[in-house]
């Protein structure tokens, strides 16, 4: 709960993730956020961790811009 939570990018082709915005999971630790695609590439959340959490990097979801 109310954890900070990374959505980062990589474009296709990459294999640097960057990240784009850092949001909050709400108090039942959920999450939820937009962004605008301009080239193709990889987005992915990636959390730090805490004291009694491991961090953790989710794999990333491809999108195709047209």
């Amino acid at each position: 709960a109310n954890q900070s939570v990374k959505l980062q990018f990589r474009k296709k082709g990459s294999n640097t993730y960057t990240t784009v915005k850092t949001i909050t999971t709400t108090s039942t630790g959920t999450l939820k956020t937009t962004t605008k695609a301009t080239v193709d590439g990889y987005f992915r959340y990636s959390f730090a961790g805490t004291s009694t959490t491991s961090a953790v990097n989710a794999t990333g979801d491809f999108v195709d811009v047209r």
